[in-house]
């Protein structure tokens, strides 16, 4: 797949979210439970923030966010605000098993335009599963959205 790598403005958003700490693909078994307590009123695409992470292991700490206006009921779903963040952004069209291309691709930008990347990234789930059915994987759409260290 080819890949544009841009740098974007991303701008504060409001979110409901949990914190969970596991294998990170095991944490769609959790994230319904952001979706429950804001009672399905997303007010735009859910995404996990990534605090840390074990590229071998895939174990880490991660937020699992969805944006709203709602005041979540429980479920040790939270809200808070997202900062303002300059960022590599790169679109990833196709299954999650696929991705590791994407970050590759990051990592190479940044490596040939001298930009350090910041940790605290994100998946973004534009087009994904949805709460009921799979759907097709090679249509899922994924933005990847790593911020950059500023001068």
């Amino acid at each position: 797949m080819e890949y544009k790598v841009e740098i974007r403005e991303i701008e504060p958003i409001r979110v409901a979210f949990m914190r969970y700490k596991g294998i990170a693909i095991e944490a769609n078994k959790v994230f319904p439970n952001v979706f429950k307590s804001i009672r399905g009123k997303a007010d735009g695409a859910p995404f996990f923030n990534y605090i840390t992470i074990n590229p071998e292991t895939k174990f880490g700490e991660i937020e699992l966010c969805v944006p709203t206006t709602m005041t979540p009921s429980g479920n040790g779903v939270e809200v808070k605000e997202t900062p303002r963040v300059r960022a590599l952004c790169v679109i990833h069209k196709g299954p999650y098993e696929t991705m590791p291309q994407a970050y590759q691709e990051i990592a190479a930008y940044a490596k040939q335009n001298g930009i350090i990347l910041q940790s605290e990234f994100r998946e973004v789930f534009i087009k994904g599963p949805g709460m009921l059915l799979k759907g097709n994987p090679e249509k899922y759409i994924t933005e990847i959205i790593f911020p950059i260290k500023e001068d």
